[in-house]
């Protein structure tokens, strides 16, 4: 009963998943397999809408992810969060956000002007706007906790910005940065392994 019950919650996240243009599937798609990455019923689950659905169950903060990627859908969205509430203290921006999105926390505002694939942000960080420039993210990026990244700077690809970090200013690709303001400690060309470990 408890299984069938479980299952109803996630029918309108199903049919939103079903009725999404092929960009949008391919985000969550993204997006479900980064979130898998580490659990360990990663390997019993068979079938893309049974791995949606058992994150959707079990990672609250997911739900805020799928939300983003299926925000055309609002009708539906907004019913579908009475079943599976999202959580408040996690803030988007309306910035393009690509595949492999994850958050590993419940408080973030994330509102960048665009960021490529494989994004990770930690607890307490906040991405935001100064004036009206937005930064903007390479791919494979991970954000440590309570750090905050501003205005018209750009991240290049394969970078670690280190917990407490405060980023006003462009930083290379292939680092490692941390600080306030935020400097660079190493090249992670040198050690491929902690990019794969983290991301």
């Amino acid at each position: 009963m408890m299984i069938i019950l479980k299952s109803v919650k996630c029918i309108f996240a199903d049919i939103m998943y079903f009725f999404s243009e092929a960009s949008v599937k391919a985000l969550i798609d993204a997006d479900v397999n980064r979130n898998l990455k580490w659990d360990a019923a990663k390997d019993r689950l068979k079938g893309k809408i049974m791995r949606l659905n058992y994150l959707l169950l079990k990672k609250i903060e997911f739900r805020n992810i799928f939300y983003l990627r299926v925000k055309r859908q609002r009708h539906l969205s907004a019913f579908c969060k009475v079943f599976l509430p999202g959580i408040d203290t996690i803030e988007f921006g309306s910035g393009e956000i690509g595949g492999g999105l994850l958050i590993s926390h419940y408080h973030s505002v994330i509102c960048p002007g665009k960021t490529g694939a494989n994004f990770r942000v930690g607890p307490g960080v906040v991405i935001d706007r100064d004036r009206d420039s937005y930064p903007t993210f390479g791919n494979n990026i991970y954000v440590a906790s309570n750090s905050t990244v501003t205005g018209n700077v750009y991240i290049g690809d394969n970078v670690i910005i280190g917990a407490g970090s405060v980023v006003t200013e462009n930083l290379s690709g292939n680092g490692v940065y941390v600080g306030n303001p935020a400097k660079f400690l190493k090249h992670i060309d040198d050690n491929k392994d902690l990019l794969n470990e983290i991301m």
